[in-house]
């Protein structure tokens, strides 16, 4: 298979013999790194699901002309659509944890802002984060991108989302938040019977920092709608939790 670059300013309609031009990340990627000259063939991707066959007729070190060969719909996404909102851990674990839940298939990714969180999401981190996801997904094939959203609180992560679990297809859907059963029961599911039940299409994941969720986010989270989640004896750290749960989701798919 040809390398795969991804085509940013992708038109809705692009056709056989159109010619297009990457710049930035993607060409100095394709020309520098990659060294390739005119006359070699690759895939470019747009992100949401097309893929185009192409032959490069001209490239410099940030500007490359491609003619495209062939353009065609790719489907290889996971079905059930995995939302994560989690409080992100500092430095290269974030990057790491965007990274895994890029190839794991997770549709959107939500930074958290809770009491305890050690880490913003904003600005340049986001800039990185959502390149990161590129990066990804060419590696791992996805026809997609992650969806990496601006930050938001608890309280408008759960009214924003929540909603969208409880309407007339709520059985389809639905939501947790990650909590230790030591902290008292709060309508509490567990990992186990999570596993024995069938599986909605639509998920929604909450993951607190290091510290966890304070009572008082929990008990606002749960009152809006969201399932407590048990995930067992141990303690995960933040990315193990969030990618764990992702897996889980999408390999049942």
């Amino acid at each position: 298979m040809p390398e795969r670059y991804y085509w940013q300013a992708a038109p809705q309609q692009a056709s056989v013999n159109m010619a297009v031009e990457l710049s930035g990340d993607e060409a100095h990627h394709l020309t520098c790194v990659m060294r390739h000259k005119p006359g070699s063939v690759v895939t470019l991707f747009d992100g949401n699901g097309h893929e185009f066959l192409a032959e490069i007729t001209a490239a410099r070190k940030d500007r490359v002309t491609l003619q495209i060969l062939e353009t065609r719909v790719v489907d290889v996404e996971v079905q059930r659509q995995v939302t994560v909102a989690v409080s992100l851990p500092k430095g290269d674990r974030q990057k790491w944890l965007v990274e895994k839940l890029t190839e794991l298939g997770c549709r959107r990714l939500i930074p958290l802002q809770t009491e305890r969180g050690v880490a913003q999401c904003a600005g340049r981190v986001l800039e990185r984060l959502r390149r990161r996801v590129i990066e990804a997904t060419k590696q791992c094939n996805r026809s997609r991108l992650m969806q990496i959203s601006p930050e938001q609180t608890m309280a408008d992560c759960v009214a924003e989302n929540v909603p969208a679990f409880s309407g007339d297809n709520s059985s389809d859907a639905a939501a947790w938040i990650a909590h230790p059963r030591s902290e008292g029961d709060l309508g509490q599911c567990d990992l186990s019977r999570l596993m024995r039940t069938a599986l909605p299409q639509r998920v929604l994941v909450l993951i607190g920092p290091e510290g966890g969720f304070t009572r008082q986010e929990v008990e606002q989270a749960v009152a809006l709608g969201v399932q407590s989640l048990d995930l067992g004896a141990s303690i995960f750290r933040v990315e193990t939790a969030a990618m764990m749960l992702t897996a889980i989701l999408t390999a049942f798919d």
